[in-house]
């Protein structure tokens, strides 16, 4: 008959071994994770740059444009700051602000979910 000790030695070390299974699993599962956090991080930065921007560059950060020149399809939407025209929006985000200022592309109005949907020619489901 084997003795209690024994037993408990034998559980503990089993368990010690499943912990440290989990723990290489999980640095490998963090590992992966990582990758996809910075390809994320990257794929956002390449989508933000203009592309196919004609004319002098904008000011200068380290090698790459500072100042958001245009927008196509796609686009990340910049932080706003100070003087940032509409311009650096994609066109779908433009045409939202068009119909958030009337048509008049100054001042914007206050819509529900509903009005904006009818104002850019949708359906207004709930």
């Amino acid at each position: 008959m084997p003795s209690v000790m024994g037993l408990l030695e034998e559980r503990e070390r089993a368990a010690r071994q499943r912990v440290e299974a989990l723990q290489a699993d999980l640095r490998e599962a963090e590992a992966v994770w990582e990758r996809f956090v910075i390809a994320g991080e990257v794929v956002a930065e390449v989508l933000a740059e203009p592309r196919g921007v004609k004319g002098p560059p904008g000011e200068v950060v380290g090698e790459r444009p500072a100042r958001v020149v245009g927008a196509v399809p796609g686009s990340v939407v910049p932080v706003w700051r100070e003087g940032l025209a509409a311009s650096v929006l994609s066109p779908h985000y433009q045409w939202l602000m068009n119909a958030l200022a009337g048509g008049s592309g100054v001042d914007a109005v206050a819509m529900d979910c509903r009005e904006l949907a009818v104002a850019v020619g949708l359906e207004p489901v709930p």
